[in-house]
C-alpha cells in the first residue's frame, strides 16, 4: 500500500473532526535510516545466482499447480451450475451488488460504509514498523473497550472490512467497541528501522518473531494509546497461532488480555496435510526448499502478478490455487465479495516463514514453538486467567480445532455431541493432552463448533453475522477490561 497516500489520509482525518484528537496517543516516529548491506562482488554474484535459481525452479512447478487448480475450479463451478443447477442459500443475496470500487486501500472500504480509518505506525523490538489501524465512527464517544483483531497468514487488516455493513470490525465499532485492526511486518509495508527490503535479512524472520515481536508490540501500542491495562483480541488462524505462541514463550503477555477469541485455531493441522499436493511441499527436503524458494520473499510474484493482472481475473487464479492448495471454498461466501477478498490476498511473507509452518504444522502436527512449551511452563501458576473462545468449523481441514479443545480442562462441556464424547473418552491421546494444559494461563469459556464451516468461513462466511458475531460480543461483554 502506499505509504504516503495513508499518511495524507491521516493528515486530513485529524484536521476534519477536532474530537479525532482525543484518540491519538503520543505518535511513534521512528527515525528510519536504511542502509543496503554491504557485499563483496563475490557475495552479490551467489545472492543474484540464488534468486535466479529460485525463479527457474519455482516457476515451472507453480505454473503446473495454477493450471491443475484452474481446471478444477472450472470444472467445479460449469458442474454445479449447469449439471446439479445447485441453488446456493445465499444466492438472493448474491443478487445485490454494493456500490463499491475495487480497491487494495482497505481506508476507502470504511470510508465508504461510514467508518474513519486512522493510520499508525508500532515499532517492534527487532526494528520492524508494523501498520495498525483504529476503526470507528466520527462522533463516537472515546474510552471504549478496545479490541485488537489479527489476520492470518498471506492477509491483512483489509481482510475484516470488506463484508460491507456485516463486516466484523464495523460490527464491534456499532456495538461500542474501540476497534484496532493490525498487520504483521511486511504486510502493509515493508519498513524497517534499518534493513532494506531487498536484502534477505529483512526476510530473516518466522513464526517465532510474529509471537515473540509483532503480537506483543501491537498489544503494548493499543493498552498504551487506549489507556487500558488490558485489551481483547481475536485472531484469525495464523493471527491467533501468533497469540498463542507470544503466551507459550512470553506468558506475561496473559495480564494484558481481557478476552481471547481464536478463529479456526491454528495449533494443530487437520486432514490436509496428509493430501495432495500440499504433502509435497511438506516433504521437501530442507535445502531443496532453499533452493527452490530462497531467503527472501515467498513467491514474490504473486505480490506482482496482483499488481498487473485484473481484478477479476486475479481473483479466479488466486482463488483456485488458494482452495485447490489448502481445501476452503466459496460454498459460504457471497461470490460479488471474491474480488475485494483477493485485493488483499496474497500479501507478501518470507519464506522462513513458511517453512516454520512446515517444519511444525505440516511434519509434527503441531504449531512452532507450542509444543514444547509445557518444559517450560506448563507448571506455572497464572494468577490471572484469560477467557478464551474458540470458533472452528466441522469441514476445516487446514487445522483441527477439536483437537485444540481437547487440551483444555471441561472440555467435555463445550459443543461436542454425545456421540463424539464417547468416542474421545476413550481417546489416550486426549487424557494425556487434557492433563497439562498448553496454556495454563487460559480458561476455556465458550467453544462453537460451525457445522460446514471452512477455513476461511469464520471470517468471510455470509452469514457470520447471525453465527459467529452474537457469540462473540456476548463473551466480550463478560470480559474484565482493567
Amino acid at each position: 500500500m502506499n505509504i504516503k497516500k495513508q499518511d495524507a489520509l491521516f493528515t486530513e482525518v485529524l484536521v476534519e473532526d477536532d474530537s479525532i484528537k482525543d484518540r491519538v496517543p503520543p505518535s511513534q516516529n521512528p527515525k528510519i535510516n536504511i542502509k543496503r548491506i554491504k557485499r563483496t562482488w563475490l557475495q552479490h554474484t551467489i545472492l543474484f545466482t540464488r534468486n535466479v535459481l529460485s525463479i527457474v525452479l519455482s516457476a515451472p512447478i507453480l505454473i503446473i499447480l495454477l493450471s491443475i487448480a484452474t481446471f478444477k475450479t472450472a470444472k467445479t463451478h460449469l458442474i454445479d451450475t449447469y449439471y446439479r443447477r445447485k441453488v446456493r442459500p445465499q444466492h438472493a443475496k448474491e443478487q445485490f451488488v454494493p456500490d463499491e470500487l475495487l480497491t487494495q486501500d482497505e481506508t476507502y472500504y470504511a470510508s465508504r460504509w461510514g467508518y474513519t480509518s486512522q493510520l499508525h505506525k508500532v515499532v517492534t523490538e527487532d526494528g520492524y514498523i508494523l501498520t495498525m489501524y483504529r476503526i470507528f465512527k466520527k462522533g463516537s464517544p472515546a474510552g471504549n473497550p478496545p479490541v485488537l483483531i489479527g489476520h492470518g497468514l498471506f492477509q491483512c487488516s483489509g481482510a475484516f472490512v470488506l463484508n460491507e455493513q456485516d463486516s466484523l470490525a464495523f460490527h464491534l465499532v456499532n456495538q461500542g467497541y474501540d476497534v484496532w485492526v493490525g498487520n504483521n511486518r511486511s504486510i502493509a509495508s515493508l519498513d524497517h528501522l534499518s534493513l532494506s527490503h531487498e536484502d534477505p535479512e529483512y526476510w530473516n524472520w518466522g513464526l517465532k518473531e510474529l509471537g515473540m515481536y509483532d503480537f506483543p508490540a501491537m498489544v503494548d501500542y493499543v493498552c498504551s494509546a487506549t489507556g487500558f491495562s488490558k485489551i481483547a483480541y481475536i485472531g484469525h488462524s495464523q493471527g491467533n497461532a501468533q497469540a498463542f505462541i507470544g503466551l507459550s514463550l512470553l506468558p506475561e503477555i496473559g495480564d494484558k488480555l481481557s478476552c481471547f477469541v481464536a478463529l479456526a485455531p491454528a495449533v494443530f493441522s487437520g486432514n490436509l496435510v496428509n493430501t495432495y499436493p500440499i504433502c509435497l511441499l511438506i516433504n521437501l527436503n530442507d535445502w531443496v526448499y532453499s533452493l527452490m524458494f530462497g531467503s527472501g520473499s515467498f513467491l514474490p510474484i504473486m505480490s506482482l502478478a496482483q499488481s498487473i493482472i485484473e481484478p477479476k481475473l486475479f481473483c479466479f487464479l488466486a482463488y483456485s490455487m488458494f482452495s485447490y492448495l489448502f481445501a476452503w471454498w466459496d460454498s459460504h461466501w457471497l461470490r460479488t465479495r471474491k474480488a475485494k477478498y483477493f485485493q488483499f490476498t496474497p500479501r507478501p511473507v518470507s519464506s522462513k516463514l513458511i517453512q516454520d509452518w512446515i517444519m511444525g504444522w505440516g511434519r509434527k502436527g503441531v504449531c512452532l514453538y507450542i509444543a514444547d512449551q509445557n518444559n517450560h511452563h506448563g507448571q506455572q501458576k497464572s494468577q490471572h486467567k484469560v477467557p478464551l473462545v474458540v470458533f472452528y468449523g466441522t469441514h476445516d481441514y487446514l487445522v483441527n480445532g477439536e483437537r485444540f479443545v481437547r487440551t483444555f480442562t471441561g472440555y467435555e462441556t463445550h459443543g461436542m455431541s454425545p456421540a463424539e464424547l464417547a468416542k474421545q473418552s476413550s481417546n489416550h491421546e486426549s487424557k494425556e493432552l487434557n492433563k497439562n494444559t498448553l496454556f495454563p494461563m487460559l480458561e476455556l469459556s465458550h467453544v462453537e463448533r460451525l457445522k460446514g464451516y471452512e477455513h476461511m468461513d469464520t471470517i468471510w462466511a455470509h452469514d457470520n453475522h447471525k453465527t459467529t458475531y452474537p457469540i462473540i460480543l456476548s463473551n466480550l461483554i463478560k470480559a474484565k477490561w482493567d
